[in-house]
């Protein structure tokens, strides 16, 4: 007799070769140069530009961490996350456009284009190309952990944590090392429906297990924890999550260079509006999920989930974020859990592809091109396919010391890509006056992301900084920012003005 585990199991390894496929059959019509492997040759179609931006914003963070998220701090994350994912579009479709027509009008490739050239600076090129590649480390990180609790718990434990991060994450380095981003952003497409679908299936199937109706949920909510319907963050907190995730997300390099991909400002706009439609109704399954877990955690259910399950949970993964998994696991039929547990992997893979593809980009084009200017673009591209295995693999690493909960990290990565914002807006807004300079600019860029590294709670601690003086990342990042914003324009204004 077939068990569960071999079902789900064989439906997730089913699923990667599919995406493997995809990635393979993308490389047919690639072009040996940096701009398609990289760009799809600047003619991303409206449908392949929303699919491949959402599903690139969504990460393990919305189908597992949310969840996690959901089930202690309650509704609070949905009045969160329906703010940042609008703010999201906002960005697109404002500032996305601007890049957009700088970057096809002036042949940018990587976001430190864009400000090396407008600030005639080199050395805002590596410092930028650095930040990145410090804080994207953290995403990619939190898709490796994402990736190996869906296999171990898929497996039912069969699987080890360690080896089924590295088997998902290397099935993502190879289809992109094989067909670069534009194997990305096809994957993406087929990921990005796959794993709306799937939250919104279990959301259906695991609320409508317990409760005859959504009204009944938040009424067994009330009852064991009414906190839960209430909003729980301080709004400093609440306005720093917003802007991090909703601005410091979109201007991470894995969704800056989807607006260079776009084929015209018809499409970016349009995918802008998608995009923020798509991102705010995936928290509402999301949500259901996280609640219903409060509620089952606090009741149990007999012979199925123990009281207090996911403090299990979280000792024996490191984080909450198991939760969904081994709901979806637990609660529903081996093929439905498959199937879900694909999407979830989708989700994680998703922006996992795009993170180590752009990550490699950026450092091939802005720093070993520069070492070396005279290289081929077949050499460029040998070089970044190795980059790619090698970010996949480091973040692998990381995620096997089980580094906290991926809603944390995430808030932290984001919140130091955030602090590039004073020098992007200054550079595609055009002002009479001009209030930040290059030299304003990497100033203002190093001390917010030093702040970010150094005043993180989970992170203080190895600068030596008091625990009384380290904040949440969201809210940090907020202070970061501001801090950022005076001293790109102070030392801007006492130094001589570049061109």
């Amino acid at each position: 007799m077939v068990e569960a585990w071999q079902v789900v199991t064989t439906i997730l390894f089913l699923y990667l070769i599919f995406m493997i496929i995809i990635g393979y059959y993308s490389t047919k019509i690639l072009r040996k140069s940096l701009e398609d492997f990289y760009l799809l040759s600047r003619r991303a179609g409206l449908l392949v530009l929303f699919l491949a931006t959402a599903s690139t914003y969504h990460s393990a963070f919305a189908f597992l961490t949310s969840v996690a998220v959901f089930a202690t701090a309650g509704v609070t994350f949905w009045i969160g996350s329906f703010a940042w994912t609008t703010l999201a579009g906002i960005v697109g479709y404002l500032i996305g456009k601007r890049v957009y027509i700088l970057g096809k009008s002036r042949g940018y490739i990587s976001p430190s284009d864009l400000l090396a050239d407008r600030y005639n600076s080199e050395l805002l090129r590596v410092i930028t190309a650095i930040v990145w590649a410090i804080f994207v480390i953290g995403y990619i990180t939190v898709q490796a952990i994402g990736l190996g609790i869906i296999i171990s718990i898929g497996s039912g434990g069969r699987i080890s944590y360690e080896i089924g991060s590295l088997i998902l994450v290397l099935a993502a380095a190879l289809y992109v090392a094989i067909g670069g981003l534009r194997a990305a952003y096809w994957t993406d497409v087929a990921q990005g429906i796959w794993m709306y679908l799937g939250v919104w299936l279990a959301g259906l199937i695991i609320v409508y297990k317990f409760f005859p109706g959504i009204t009944d949920l938040f009424v067994a909510v009330r009852e064991v924890n009414p906190k839960l319907l209430t909003l729980n963050w301080h709004w400093q907190l609440l306005v720093g999550n917003i802007i991090v995730f909703g601005v410091g997300v979109m201007i991470l390099p894995h969704l800056w260079i989807k607006f260079y991909a776009a084929r015209d400002t018809y499409t970016l706009k349009w995918s802008s509006a998608l995009t923020a439609l798509y991102l705010s109704s995936f928290y509402i399954p999301a949500m259901l999920i996280g609640l219903t877990a409060a509620v089952l955690n606090a009741k149990g259910v007999p012979g199925i989930l123990e009281p207090g399950f996911i403090s299990a949970l979280t000792k024996a993964y490191g984080s909450a974020d198991a939760v969904m998994a081994y709901m979806i696991y637990t609660l529903t039929h081996p093929v439905i859990a498959g199937l879900l547990l694909a999407g979830a992997a989708a989700a994680a893979m998703s922006t996992l592809d795009s993170f180590i593809g752009s990550i490699s980009m950026i450092l091939t084009r802005d720093v070993y091109q520069k070492i070396n200017p005279k290289a081929s673009e077949s050499s460029l591209v040998l070089i970044s396919r190795i980059l790619i295995i090698l970010f996949a693999l480091i973040g692998w690493a990381l995620a096997v010391q089980r580094p906290g909960l991926i809603f944390d990290i995430v808030a932290i990565a984001a919140g130091g890509g955030l602090q590039v914002l004073p020098a992007l807006l200054q550079a595609v807004i055009p002002t009479k006056r001009q209030w930040i300079n290059k030299y304003g600019a990497i100033a203002g860029l190093v001390v917010g992301a030093l702040i970010v590294l150094m005043f993180t709670v989970q992170t203080a601690k190895y600068f030596g900084i008091p625990s009384a003086w380290a904040r949440p990342a969201g809210e940090i990042s907020l202070y970061a920012l501001i801090i950022n914003f005076i001293v790109a324009v102070i030392v801007s204004q006492i130094t001589k003005r570049s061109s």
